[in-house]
């Protein structure tokens, strides 16, 4: 990579980072006092806590560096997010930070495991098993998702955030866990050559499905399995799994769907 090419790649990363909080910045200063209805409050902040974050990480994802300094940027994202929470909780820049530091994260993390994998079609499974993995989080009281939605502080650190016009309020959005596998997404993308802008289109259709959902039934409505079915749909290199690797992929998504099935299950049939 020449330095120009460097430069730029650096320049995506530095406006995928600030993409969201520089929104977010501008919606509270400008719309704080607004009249506004509910439905044109819960638009915004979904198109700004959902989708926005995931246009700031396709943009990120195209910036490659060693997996080291990925790593330690990651790793002090997190601790300033921690640190932040700690001595400043109730400071109106938190939100920003969190939304700054949960792209950072999910970038190093992600989209360098991303870069790492051997061959397109093993999002096949990766997706399958993370969309059973997070319905089975949601839905079940012992999963990682639904105490998170239950708790206010997990949920400060955990998930993006973004002003609601017309109050003095933030509302959560996204999570950091679909942050991370869309980042994933995005590394393979990059990685395999696959067209890029299409899967960033197919990640917020994914999240914009989810949104949906969760709006419509009044319930929170895992957006992985929405993310997941979107990329495989839209990219079909991802179905062509190689004869080799057919067998793990076909059990790994046995056990994966009946877990999932199983919790389900269980939610519908234990009395409450």
């Amino acid at each position: 990579m020449n330095r120009d090419s460097a430069r730029a790649a650096w320049l995506r990363l530095a406006l995928g980072l600030a993409l969201t909080p520089c929104a977010a910045g501008l919606v509270a200063a400008l719309c704080s006092n607004a009249h506004v209805t509910q439905r044109v409050v819960d638009a915004v902040v979904f198109a700004g806590g959902a989708l926005l974050p995931v246009l700031g990480l396709a943009l990120a994802a195209t910036c490659e560096t060693t997996l080291t300094f990925a790593l330690v940027l990651a790793g002090a994202c997190g601790v300033l997010v921690l640190v932040f929470a700690r001595f400043a909780q109730a400071h109106s820049a938190a939100p920003l930070l969190v939304n700054t530091s949960l792209v950072a994260i999910a970038w190093g993390l992600g989209s360098s495991l991303g870069r790492r994998v051997q061959h397109a079609s093993h999002l096949l499974p990766a997706c399958v098993v993370a969309a059973c993995a997070d319905l089975a989080s949601v839905l079940s009281p012992e999963g990682p998702s639904h105490a998170i939605a239950q708790s206010d502080r997990a949920l400060s650190l955990l998930a993006t955030w973004f002003p609601e016009p017309g109050m003095h309020a933030v509302a959560p959005a996204l999570g950091i866990g679909d942050l991370l596998f869309m980042a994933l997404v995005f590394g393979v993308a990059r990685r395999h050559a696959l067209p890029y802008a299409r899967t960033a289109v197919l990640c917020l259709l994914g999240t914009a499905v989810a949104g949906a959902a969760a709006a419509a039934f009044g319930v929170p409505v895992p957006a992985l399995p929405a993310i997941g079915l979107c990329v495989l749909m839209g990219l079909p290199a991802t179905r062509r799994l190689r004869c080799e690797d057919r067998r793990a992929a076909r059990w790994a998504m046995i056990i994966a769907c009946s877990l999932a099935f199983a919790t389900i299950a269980r939610n519908f049939w234990t009395p409450s």
